[in-house]
């Protein structure tokens, strides 16, 4: 279908666009470009979108422009009809819109507290890259077949041994498939900074050809199969900037939980019955029956009248 936008895909680029961007001038916060009713659309606004885009041409620009600015129109009426037909006042509308008004107000926070982190330096940068070879000087490129098969928790220790004893993965699928177990296949080929560290962790210690059996959600079971690696090291001068991103990322991820912990030790936080954290609730159990022990003692001590 041949349009100049569709509305709903527009909705959702504006969603991706409007989050990350750098704020405009104060001076630019009361120029309306559009309104809506009695909704203005604001040059800073449209600017705040555009920003997104990085970096374009005079006639991309223009042009992108113009798109996104029918975009927030239609984004307007859209959350206006829902205005009409009374969905802000849905129980579940109200609570995935304060979370994302929360959400919003933590990554500022977390962006302006912690965006001055001080530059690793040469020794840390060389340091990181010995300590991670799988990501660098062993780096490999994946190629992974992954089953996911659905299995009742009773059946997991029987799937495990067949999987042990078959002479290939596709004997063992034969047997799924004669077990009348569910399931779907995947193949992906990745190289190692693409893959999530506990599993890159094992994968760099298999040889081709090997097979895992690793627990999946619930009423699953995952099997992977390296089929082959092959390895393009980088070097040092290569890993730099992604390292430093790394690094810096980690040294901002330590100064955040820094700061929740001080603020967790300054709030007033209470749980209702059932829902503290166990290590919480043990304390608290502790603490009452200490507190009922000690009513107790005090108990035994009156004088009988």
């Amino acid at each position: 279908m041949k349009a100049r936008y569709a509305p709903l895909v527009a909705l959702t680029a504006i969603a991706l666009l409007i989050s990350g961007c750098e704020k405009p001038t104060p001076a630019a916060k009361s120029e309306m470009v559009a309104s809506v009713g009695d909704e203005k659309i604001t040059r800073a606004e449209l600017d705040l979108t555009l920003a997104r885009l990085g970096e374009l041409s005079e006639a991309q620009t223009a042009e992108a422009r113009g798109k996104l600015l029918q975009a927030l129109i239609d984004q307007r009426l859209i959350a206006q009809a829902a205005q009409k037909a009374g969905l802000d006042k849905d129980p579940v509308v109200e609570i995935t819109m304060a979370n994302a008004s929360r959400q919003v107000l933590a990554e500022a926070y977390a962006e302006r507290t912690f965006k001055d982190v001080a530059k690793p330096s040469d020794t840390e940068i060389a340091e990181y890259y010995e300590q991670h070879p799988e990501l660098f000087s062993q780096r490999r490129i994946y190629r992974i077949q992954e089953l996911d098969l659905q299995v009742d928790a009773s059946r997991v220790a029987d799937v495990e041994a067949k999987l042990k004893s078959s002479h290939s993965l596709g004997d063992f699928v034969n047997w799924v498939k004669e077990q009348g177990i569910e399931g779907k296949t995947a193949v992906a080929v990745k190289p190692a900074e693409q893959i999530p560290a506990a599993l890159l962790a094992r994968l760099s210690q298999m040889t081709d050809g090997q097979v895992a059996l690793l627990p999946g959600r619930p009423g699953h079971v995952v099997i992977q199969q390296l089929q082959e690696s092959q390895l393009q090291p980088v070097t040092l001068e290569q890993a730099r900037n992604a390292i430093e991103r790394a690094l810096t990322t980690q040294k901002r991820k330590e100064l955040m939980e820094a700061d929740l912990k001080k603020l967790r030790e300054a709030a007033k936080i209470e749980y209702a019955t059932g829902y503290a954290p166990a290590a919480e609730a043990k304390v608290e159990e502790e603490s009452v029956d200490k507190k009922e022990e000690t009513n107790g003692e005090k108990a035994e001590e009156k004088p009988a009248e």
